[in-house]
């Protein structure tokens, strides 16, 4: 059932789409004409206002009065570069050209969520109510996701198509997440005449990345510093320096313990040195656990059973929009697509796990 060249030509459309996060004007608009003309309710929220982009939410409503409500998701926006994509079809593989990302992530999702749609229109294949969403600004933060006002649909459940590997695949596990600014304030001085007047805010960061954790914690948590921005010249004992720093963990309670440990290692460092300190660092979205035993990988398994396709259950130590709406009381899966290499400009998708997962997603609305 699953047109094969009708759903690499879409996803090849929409790939050549520039759409940077909160810049997702024209891959909406797109959108929003194939749901229409597949006959959906249609809506763009007001997301983009909330978060100064040009464009809302796009989300399609497949009616079934009294039937179960199931959400199919997947974000809209790429990573740069994104300008312009030339993608190339290489046998059973689409690349990019070298010089831009592909999209796969996630216009690979879009578009077997597309093609499943169609399926279900030209078969008229029984369905439960559909709720399509297709979110803005994934990629900086799960904006789009935490803009959507989840609760005015009330699905049951929800799959997100927006993880790397094979269709099969099912994200079980995924991080509460930390990030923000951290900044040591010092005391400029002249670095060649008077430097023992000065603070060195570098030397003060120095002596406190020395002391706190970062890299791997353990098997479920992480830390990270990942820029550093400090000095004015050369000849000025450094004044300040900025440090951008992150921190994962699959316990919220542990993310919380170590964000209190790091913060207090600056406090007290800064204090010996005569500096200041600031942080706006705070947990931006809480992790999940979907049991093994729950209803959503039963049927998640069921589907993949009928089509001989294996699965798999990992944790992942990267956010998606599922941990949002896993926050919001409505459990969901995060599925795996077939992109690879994602956020480089070696990404590449296959044809075929495209097509695969076009199969699961009319199987799980088969099932409900």
């Amino acid at each position: 059932m699953i047109n094969e060249q009708r759903l690499v030509e879409n996803f090849l459309d929409m790939v050549k789409i520039s759409s940077p996060s909160l810049k997702e004007r024209e891959v909406g608009d797109y959108l929003i004409n194939v749901l229409r003309e597949l006959g959906l309710e249609v809506i763009e929220d007001n997301a983009g206002k909330m978060n100064n982009g040009n464009c809302g939410n796009i989300i399609g409503i497949l009616k079934s009065p009294g039937k179960k409500k199931v959400l199919f998701s997947a974000h809209m926006d790429t990573v740069s570069p994104c300008d312009k994509i030339t993608p190339i079809v290489e046998g059973r593989v689409i690349k990019t050209d070298g010089t831009s990302v592909l999209g796969g992530d996630d216009k690979g999702g879009i578009a077997s969520i597309i093609e499943m749609l169609r399926v279900i229109k030209e078969n008229n294949i029984e369905h439960p109510e559909i709720i399509v969403v297709f979110s803005i600004a994934e990629e900086i933060g799960l904006l789009g996701a935490k803009s959507f006002e989840i609760e005015k649909y009330q699905p049951d459940c929800g799959f997100i198509l927006d993880s790397s590997g094979k269709p099969g695949v099912a994200i079980v596990k995924a991080p509460y997440a930390a990030k923000g600014k951290i900044t040591i304030i010092g005391k400029p001085a002249h670095a060649g005449i008077s430097p023992e007047n000065g603070i060195n805010a570098l030397t003060v960061a120095a002596h406190a990345i020395t002391k706190i954790k970062l890299g791997r914690i353990d098997k479920e948590t992480t830390s990270n510093i990942g820029i550093v921005k400090g000095g004015s010249a050369v000849n000025i004992v450094m004044p300040s320096i900025e440090m951008m720093y992150e921190a994962r963990s699959l316990s919220g309670d542990t993310l919380k313990n170590l964000l209190a440990e790091t913060m207090e290692i600056f406090e007290s460092t800064v204090k010996e040195f005569g500096a200041e300190f600031k942080s706006d660092v705070e947990i931006g979205y809480d992790g999940f656990i979907i049991s093994e035993d729950s209803p959503l990988i039963a049927e998640f398994k069921r589907a993949c059973d009928k089509l001989g396709v294996e699965v798999k259950t990992l944790p992942s130590g990267g956010g998606s929009d599922t941990n949002v709406y896993n926050s919001k009381g409505v459990p969901c899966l995060n599925l795996a697509v077939g992109m690879s290499k994602v956020h480089t400009t070696e990404e590449f998708i296959v044809i075929d796990d495209m097509v695969d997962m076009a199969k699961i997603l009319v199987e799980i609305v088969k099932g409900n």
